[in-house]
């Protein structure tokens, strides 16, 4: 195997190691999705999974509880309603405010996409074994939270200059 100087680089490339994985994984499910004939992106399962479960949401309520940026899921959201996908819904009261939810096209397609979805759930499981990656993953994110990198860094760096 060549030598991968992301690796030697240790703690200091953490994101770009992140962005390595995601993009491959991302890619390959691209693949996968065109070999099975499946005409969606590997990111879009969030939206059709926090969809099914809360079966109207504005824009700015998905983005609050997937923790994206508000252009991100706007991004998403596009793409899958030009594709038939997604419906937006005039508010009640407010004409201003409208809501997504999932077509009948997205319904009918989702118990095949939920299936690709375990399976790959399976693999991840099968590939990663019995380590608490998720616990981990879940307590850098909870400390990113409480304190963010920016900071982090800054402190250590003070800390070192006294």
């Amino acid at each position: 195997m060549e030598e991968d100087f992301l690796r030697e680089l240790g703690m200091l490339s953490i994101t770009t190691r992140l962005k390595r994985i995601t993009d491959k994984m991302l890619h390959d499910g691209k693949k996968m999705y065109q070999e099975l004939g499946l005409d969606i992106e590997p990111n879009w399962y969030v939206i059709f999974l926090i969809l099914d479960e809360h079966e109207s949401l504005s824009i700015t309520e998905i983005a609050n509880k997937i923790q994206f940026a508000h252009p991100s899921v706007v991004a998403m959201v596009e793409k899958m309603t030009k594709k038939g996908f997604l419906i937006s819904v005039p508010h009640e009261t407010d004409n201003r405010k409208r809501y997504i939810q999932l077509s009948e096209k997205a319904k009918t397609k989702l118990p095949t996409y939920k299936k690709i979805w375990a399976a790959g759930v399976s693999g991840m499981n099968a590939m990663i074994g019995h380590t608490n990656f998720l616990n981990l993953l879940n307590e850098i994110e909870d400390k990113l939270n409480d304190t963010g990198f920016k900071n982090r860094t800054l402190n250590e760096l003070n800390a070192n200059e006294n």
